[in-house]
């Protein structure tokens, strides 16, 4: 597991990597999406995929903006305060020799003007 943080505005949310909130650190990523709890099926509002699905290091992933050697696969959709989002990246760790899959997220909530964390085993309001 590599920690998936949630900062920024409500209209462009950033993404940034590590256990340590504090210590952001670069992931190799190749997947990256945003998907509406609230949903029946939670409907995925935002995905990106790595091109050739090669993993790319990235420091952070601003919502809406493909990042280099990323393709879009949703295209982003408004966010909107107050609605529970799960949040999910996935990617590869180790060496050329030792590739070990990894994934990280969580969900997310705009309350009070910042993201903050939300238990999953809470009921959406």
């Amino acid at each position: 597991m590599i920690g998936v943080h949630i900062g920024g505005s409500l209209e462009q949310p950033v993404a940034r990597f590590g256990n340590d909130v504090a210590k952001p650190e670069k992931a190799c990523v190749n997947g990256f999406s945003v998907q509406e709890v609230s949903h029946p099926r939670m409907a995925p509002v935002w995905s990106v995929q790595a091109e050739g699905s090669r993993c790319r290091r990235l420091e952070l992933v601003i919502y809406g903006q493909a990042p280099k050697g990323f393709e879009t696969a949703i295209p982003a959709s408004p966010l909107r305060a107050g609605v529970r989002y799960y949040v999910r990246a996935s990617g590869q760790t180790g060496g050329p020799l030792t590739r070990v899959p990894w994934m990280g997220g969580g969900d997310y909530i705009f309350e009070d003007g910042a993201w903050r964390p939300v238990d999953p085993r809470q009921l959406q309001p």
